[in-house]
């Protein structure tokens, strides 16, 4: 008698993190900018090339709002439908750009009936969206607003968030914290080095990440203000969130956020110097499978 053993393997989970574009607010090259970090880029071209922040999560969840959502949207065959949460870090324009959602109302869009919009963000985002007279017709946008506070956790569409405090001089800047009760992931962008109440919080539950995407605007550039990092910032901040139990050798650790005005950094460059550090550099279209 031939006996037949079928072995059922478990399921594997995993989250697929993705830079849709990679820079600061002036893109690299820059827009109207003529110095050699831009000239070089642009004979390049490749991963020299880099839109303004925004990411994406398992397809459905996405970071940011800005004006190149359209042609990431194109570029990497986005369907903006399939986006069931939204998330603002903060309201400057390279990464927040509410006049986009007014295309969600009649005419410029036809929605199904059950295509909604998640919106996550601070107070002080919410007011603007409601200055721009969006948030008065959400309903008729197909989407909802929701006002969200620093380490107060919260579910949207299957993943658990928590925003936390950035420091960025600006109105309420959040960076998050996102998992999907396996894999743990901090998108650390725009940013300093966290104040002390952000790794007492981090280490006083005991999250630990798997990928962390580190600000790291002006490469191996020094600076003077806690707005943005460089490469020491992110060694700083990799060696805070070890001491805190949130990462150790395994975790993951990728520089993102680029300007065209810091030292050293175009991709080629750059990523060879992180390497040296321990830290792989995004560009854009970058896929991570943690």
């Amino acid at each position: 008698m031939i006996r037949v053993f079928i072995i059922l393997k478990e399921t594997v989970i995993i989250m697929k993190f993705k830079y849709l574009g990679t820079a600061a607010a002036e893109g690299i090259p820059a827009l109207f900018c003529e110095c050699e970090t831009c000239a070089e880029a642009r004979r390049r071209g490749g991963r020299e090339i880099r839109s303004r922040s925004q990411a994406l999560i398992d397809g459905k969840l996405m970071i940011d709002l800005n004006a190149d959502t359209w042609y990431h949207s194109i570029n990497y065959g986005i369907d903006m439908m399939d986006i069931k949460a939204l998330f603002f870090t903060h309201t400057h324009a390279d990464h927040f750009y509410p006049q986009d959602l007014s295309l969600r109302r009649r005419y410029f869009a036809n929605l199904k009936k059950g295509d909604k919009l998640e919106i996550y963000c601070s107070q002080e985002a919410a007011k603007e969206l409601e200055e721009n007279s969006i948030n008065d017709e959400a309903e008729h946008y197909g989407f909802t607003v929701n006002v969200i506070e620093p380490f107060k956790p919260f579910h949207a569409v299957g993943y658990e968030v928590t925003a936390v405090k950035a420091e960025h001089g600006t109105d309420m800047p959040l960076n998050f914290i996102i998992s999907d009760g396996k894999t743990s992931i901090l998108y650390a962008h725009d940013t300093g080095i966290y104040n002390q109440s952000t790794f007492d919080y981090i280490k006083q539950n005991e999250i630990r990440f798997d990928f962390v995407s580190l600000d790291c605007t002006f490469a191996c550039q020094k600076i003077y203000n806690n707005v943005h990092m460089n490469l020491e910032n992110c060694m700083i901040m990799r060696q805070k969130l070890m001491e805190c139990g949130a990462a150790d050798k395994n975790t993951d650790f990728c520089l993102n956020h680029f300007t065209h005005n810091a030292e050293n950094v175009l991709y080629k460059e750059f990523s060879e110097k992180a390497a040296e550090y321990g830290f792989d550099v995004s560009y854009d279209g970058k896929t991570i499978v943690i």
